[in-house]
């Protein structure tokens, strides 16, 4: 007798989203199980769960407008720091800055 080497285990799903996504894996040419897998593999390797997760009511994506001035007020840095009237912070410091 051959043992497996994996773990069976039942889940309870809804029945649309599984539907969909076994017609999404089928399309990578994996089954839900192969699915079901990788993520698990992915949580691991991340120490969590592989994605953000937002409340789809509450969070508001940025404007094009948003990111732009993001942009630009980065560039006006970039350039002060050039001019020394700035100076702009390494990695090290900046992740020691964000731990205080």
């Amino acid at each position: 007798m051959v043992k497996s080497t994996r773990k069976q285990t039942s889940i309870k799903v809804d029945p649309e989203a599984w539907e969909s996504a076994k017609e999404i894996f089928a399309g990578y040419g994996i089954s839900v199980s192969d699915a079901i897998n990788i993520f698990l593999h992915k949580v691991k390797k991340v120490g969590g769960l592989p994605f953000e997760m937002r409340d789809e009511d509450t969070y508001k994506e940025p404007t094009k407008e948003e990111i732009l001035d993001g942009l630009r007020e980065a560039i006006e840095e970039v350039k002060l720091a050039e001019q020394g009237k700035l100076k702009l912070l390494d990695a090290r410091e900046l992740l020691n800055e964000l731990q205080d």
